[in-house]
């Protein structure tokens, strides 16, 4: 078993940071991951888990413990929320599986990370390290050295390691040092989210399937999690360049008014939730470069998207492991490794970050567009669907690449 003296160290201990760890420590590499929190665990509730992601997690071991609290659904349902008819209904049955090698999945969102954090617990090479928020690094002939500040202190220490990711998310540290871009900004789009207990919520709207409801800047989405336990609740506003208060909860007659338009239905929804929490939905455009040396950028840090199609999570996944099958590749040639990881994983998750804000015409048409948007599915059989999310659900090479003997 290879055990390289100097870690490669992994600024972030969310889903993409321990997929990463767990990647490399499976090829023999040590890894460390350093997350600012008191503990590792996963804000936000519901996660849509679709069949490329749950390759990853099958190629990291993982997979079964994550379907433990999943629930694989039936269909991907769209609604036009002006006139309460059906836009695209696309089966996730048995053709589905065979098409794309998973079902679709929901999941909480901490379900799929505690599958991670599990295995990298269990992991001798993997380290893991709450309290610690790397604020720099510098490069040498030798590695990184990382600079960590001890949250719980404020001291600090420098960490020689082997190389960094950067996978502390849409406000990265390290991407303000590699890149310099200035903050995400405000898409124009705000979401108020909510946890509506099974008791609470409207036994005929109960569905096994997520149901998005595509009204006029707005948009409203609704599964459950937790074995049946709870449904999450999405809707997404429109609304320029107003500011946000994500510090305190939002009354249920502000969510009723920023949705006004929408059909009756989603909104018998949103009163069995009752109150809710504001979130900004921040982006940024591609870049060209997210690497320097052995530093990079992955997930959120490299390439941060709206949740339009739902697929930031899929995306840091298959780069946890696209990244780790280059290093194993390049045998520890960090920099290299991570040239062809960026060259590799660039178009395609540009691609997506791309596609996920385009879809921000299809979500909240309105007037003649909204009747356009309706035309463009008419009339679509799940193959015709299928076809169509080929180059997104069928899991890329490197994602099945076999793992060399250690």
């Amino acid at each position: 078993m290879r055990d390289d003296r100097d870690p490669v160290a992994i600024a972030g201990g969310g889903i993409g940071g321990l997929a990463c760890a767990l990647a490399l420590a499976q090829r023999g590499f040590r890894t460390t991951v350093l997350e600012q929190a008191r503990e590792f665990g996963e804000a936000g509730v519901g996660l849509q888990v679709a069949p490329n992601a749950l390759s990853v997690l099958d190629a990291l071991g993982v997979g079964a413990r994550a379907r433990r609290g999943a629930l694989l659904i039936e269909r991907m349902l769209m609604m036009d929320a002006v006139s309460g008819e059906t836009i695209v209904d696309i089966p996730c049955g048995a053709e589905f599986i065979e098409r794309y090698g998973n079902p679709y999945a929901v999941a909480h969102r901490a379900d799929i990370h505690g599958a991670l954090l599990e295995a990298c617990r269990d992991h001798p090479l993997v380290e893991l390290r709450t309290r610690s928020r790397v604020i720099g690094f510098d490069q040498d002939d030798k590695g990184v050295i990382v600079k960590v500040a001890c949250v719980a202190s404020e001291d600090c220490e420098h960490l020689r390691a082997a190389a960094l990711v950067g996978a502390d998310g849409v406000q990265s540290r390290i991407r303000q040092i590699l890149i310099d871009d200035g903050d995400p900004f405000p898409s124009g789009f705000m979401i108020y989210r909510a946890v509506i207990p099974v008791a609470e919520m409207p036994d005929d709207l109960q569905h096994p399937y997520p149901t998005l409801w595509a009204g006029h800047d707005t948009h409203v989405i609704y599964y459950p999690v937790r074995g049946w336990t709870v449904f999450n609740f999405g809707a997404t506003v429109r609304i320029g360049d107003q500011p946000v208060d994500e510090s305190t909860e939002a009354p249920l007659e502000e969510a009723l008014a920023a949705c006004a338009g929408q059909h009756p239905t989603p909104l018998r929804v949103m009163r069995a939730a009752g109150r809710f929490r504001r979130w900004t939905i921040r982006r940024r455009d591609p870049v060209d470069n997210w690497t320097r040396g052995a530093v990079t950028l992955l997930g959120d840090g490299a390439h941060p998207m709206v949740q339009f199609i739902a697929q930031g999570a899929a995306m840091a996944l298959e780069d946890a492991i696209c990244l780790a099958v280059m290093v194993e590749e390049s045998d520890g040639d960090y920099a290299e490794a991570f040239r062809r990881y960026q060259d590799i994983r660039i178009v395609r998750a540009s691609r997506v970050q791309t596609m996920s804000w385009m879809m921000d015409r299809l979500l909240h048409a309105g007037g003649l567009e909204r009747r356009v948007r309706n035309s463009i599915f008419a009339g679509r059989t799940p193959g015709d669907s299928y076809a169509r999310l080929d180059w997104l659900y069928q899991p890329p090479e490197y994602v099945r690449a076999p793992r060399k003997p250690l």
